[in-house]
């Protein structure tokens, strides 16, 4: 009987364990490679965006200084007056000519108010869009931070000053006759303008534009003390991104 012998088959060659250690650190290093380019790519797309709102934080505290300087001259132009006004005598408040100047003063300095108002559109973008945590420089950050601070007092005086200010031109109606403006302004040096000789509601009206001038001084102080902040960290962040 013959025996027919199945021919060999060719088996796979057993693969090296430098080979498996070549395709392991091959497959590592492009996943990493990966890794790091999106990483990379991630990064330099935050700074860019830390640019843009430091950029945008520069441009809104420049709105802010030329608005600032503009209401701290108007400020000070309101406290003469109201200080003007307080040095009115009140003992002579029976001749007419000093009721007019009394009238006068309360109409050009009572009846108006510039209000500071920062443009916040970039700090808006920081709180609600998360871009605080792009800056990476921590006294940036902490500049950023005692801005936002000053920004809250100042508007707290602000509200404190305006609400004064409305119930002392509330009161002024009982001072007052407001509805002869028109006739005033024909003969302002004959007309007299008081409504009442009641000495304590021309003392509480006193009192109040003291109360007046006095809220507004502090206020204006805030706003001069946050001009020269706010140009300090002007020029601070500048520096600190290369911005021209």
């Amino acid at each position: 009987m013959d025996v027919h012998h199945h021919p060999e088959l060719p088996h796979g060659k057993k693969k090296h364990f430098k080979e498996y250690f070549l395709e392991f650190l091959m497959i590592f290093l492009a996943v990493t490679m990966g890794f790091i380019a999106e990483n990379l790519r991630e990064h330099i797309s935050d700074r860019s965006k830390e640019t843009d709102y430091i950029t945008g934080m520069i441009k809104n505290l420049e709105v802010d200084t030329a608005s600032l300087k503009k209401i701290i001259i108007n400020n000070r132009l309101q406290i003469g007056g109201i200080d003007t006004l307080r040095s009115i005598s009140r003992n002579k408040l029976d001749e007419v000519k000093v009721q007019d100047s009394l009238y006068k003063y309360t109409i050009t300095y009572l009846f108006s108010a510039d209000e500071f108002k920062n443009d916040d559109i970039t700090l808006s973008q920081l709180r609600n869009g998360g871009g605080y945590r792009l800056i990476r420089n921590e006294s940036v950050l902490d500049s950023i931070e005692v801005y936002e601070s000053n920004i809250q007092f100042i508007n707290s005086q602000s509200t404190y000053f305006l609400d004064h200010l409305g119930k002392t031109i509330d009161f002024s109606g009982s001072i007052f006759d407001l509805n002869s403006g028109g006739k005033f302004e024909s003969a302002p040096s004959s007309t007299p303008m008081l409504i009442t000789k009641d000495k304590e509601k021309i003392y509480n009206f006193y009192n109040d534009c003291f109360m007046l001038s006095t809220s507004l001084k502090g206020y204006n102080n805030m706003l001069r003390n946050h001009l020269k902040y706010s140009t300090r960290l002007i020029a601070y962040l500048k520096k600190e991104y290369n911005i021209e």
